[in-house]
């Protein structure tokens, strides 16, 4: 199954691969809750979302309850249970055994962790609000999240549910993915076509890597004009730690490097606005959103050539999981 997280649409639209992709089923919040990021259990039988109200985030004080993360059935799709989070939630992301779930919050200097067997929620206090993309690290051991207001990265002890420092960046810190050794992070920056190679021991930059510019060699993909400046977006290393995929958003396409040499083995293009990929656990396949065409690419990585592209898959598609 293929479950696709749809922004505008609010909802997360299923595909199955073994009926030719046809669409199976479909998951929301509803109440004007617009689902934000989804995974699933190890078991795969649970599908995890968090949702906010983005359309009253100005008007909203901080104190009120407009989150909320929830579980659903991930082959019938119905609603298992629902609790609510504070202020506006942004990404998450799991622990390796899929136990905890770490939110960040835009509006507040907070992570919430999210026990899924008891429900029970943890505050995390951060240095900095803003708080966008997260990733655990592989042993479990510490959560990163980055800024998309003060361009900081800071990194959290999982063990103790503390923070234990920060890193601020030049601009506002987008994607960003670990490698599996927990030494090095690749952070995608707004208004930065390629990204940073980041030493998680050292704590700091050790190399900026500059992506290709527009396929037919018009230049570099142009940056959106207002907030949040996005240029690049949708970081991903390959299961087996050989391959970087990086998704140029603006420029339409996805550049794959060798790791840990960082060389460009191919571009790929996609539909209007990549913006957000995940790989299979137990094929060779990659599956990309292009938000703006409504389109899902699947990608064989033995090749790196596109298998299948999906049509139409929900209003602004951005966030998918596979049960594979």
């Amino acid at each position: 199954m293929i479950y696709q997280q749809n922004t505008i649409g609010g909802n997360i639209t299923v595909f199955d691969e073994t009926k030719g992709y046809e669409k199976v089923g479909e998951m929301a919040f509803g109440d004007n809750l617009i689902c934000d990021s989804i995974v699933l259990s190890a078991d795969t039988s649970t599908l995890y979302a968090n949702a906010t109200n983005r359309w009253e985030f100005w008007q909203q004080p901080l104190t009120q309850q407009r989150s909320a993360f929830a579980a659903f059935d991930a082959k019938t799709f119905e609603e298992k249970w629902r609790i609510p989070l504070p202020g506006s939630i942004e990404h998450f992301a799991a622990s390796p055994c899929k136990r905890y779930i770490y939110n960040a919050h835009y509006d507040r200097k907070l992570v919430t962790k999210v026990d899924v067997e008891t429900q029970d929620v943890t505050p995390i206090q951060t240095a900095n609000m803003g708080g966008h993309k997260v990733r655990v690290s592989a042993d479990g051991e510490r959560c990163y999240v980055g800024s998309i207001v003060w361009g900081s990265f800071d990194e959290i002890d999982t063990q103790k549910n503390v923070w234990k420092r920060h890193y601020t960046f030049e601009d506002n810190v987008r994607p960003f993915v670990l490698t599996s050794d927990g030494k090095t992070a690749y952070i995608q920056l707004s208004r930065l076509h390629g990204f940073h190679v980041f030493d998680l021991d050292a704590w700091t930059i050790t190399r900026t890597v500059k992506m290709p510019g527009a396929l037919e060699g018009a230049g570099d993909p142009p940056c959106e004009d207002r907030y949040p400046f996005t240029i690049d977006h949708g970081a991903e290393i390959t299961p087996d730690g050989h391959h970087l995929v990086m998704l140029a958003t603006t420029g339409h396409y996805a550049a794959v490097y060798t790791l840990p040499d960082l060389e460009l083995v191919k571009t790929i293009p996609l539909g209007k606005e990549p913006s957000y990929l995940t790989m299979a656990a137990t094929k060779p396949l990659c599956y990309i959103s292009c938000r703006a065409s409504s389109a899902l690419y699947v990608v064989d990585t033995t090749t790196w050539d596109v298998v299948h592209i999906l049509e139409k898959v929900g209003a602004f598609p951005q966030r998918v999981c596979v049960d594979h």
